[in-house]
């Protein structure tokens, strides 16, 4: 992923809801990057996604579609405020690649933003986190089911379905 603060998802409130589940969920991959699940894979026939597959439950899938929406709006905030500080030094943010669970590029960025652009990042995470956390998901659950969503194709649509209804209640 070139660069894992996606840009804001700009579609309408009149587009359709599938398209907009779609790009909230692709934005979000790779950006939350919550603490990371210890590796299963010296387990025979395991993976975090191939466990986590078998056992989501609806209200899982709720919970982390809650989690999604929840943590879009911090994304786009924060993708906003570190594309406005990276233009006052003339950076184009497509050219820093930073995560919650990157932070290593940080150094690209010029020294007299750096300190504004890690306090965005740093708040954007812990609001992630706090997202997670209050739909009654853990860091480690919530990874799970990312992985499971990049691996299922039931699972994605399982989470697309829950983003579309959740996004036509409001």
């Amino acid at each position: 992923m070139k660069n894992t603060l996606i840009k804001p998802n700009f579609l309408s409130r009149q587009g359709t809801c599938r398209w907009l589940a779609t790009g909230v969920v692709a934005s979000w991959l790779g950006v939350v990057g919550l603490p990371a699940v210890p590796s299963l894979s010296g387990l025979p026939f395991t993976t975090p996604a191939a466990i986590a597959q078998s056992d989501i439950t609806n209200a899982e899938i709720t919970q982390y579609a809650q989690a999604v929406l929840t943590i879009d709006g911090y994304r786009n905030a924060a993708y906003t405020e570190i594309k406005d500080i990276l233009l006052t030094v003339e950076m184009d943010i497509n050219d820093v690649n930073v995560s919650c669970s990157n932070t290593q590029n940080i150094s690209e960025v010029p020294r007299s933003v750096r300190r504004d652009v890690r306090e965005i990042l740093t708040a954007y995470c812990n609001q992630s986190q706090n997202a997670v956390e209050a739909n009654d998901l853990t860091s480690r659950r919530f990874n799970e089911i990312t992985d499971a969503h990049e691996a299922d194709a039931t699972v994605y649509e399982r989470i697309q379905q829950e983003l579309i209804r959740l996004q036509q209640n409001q």
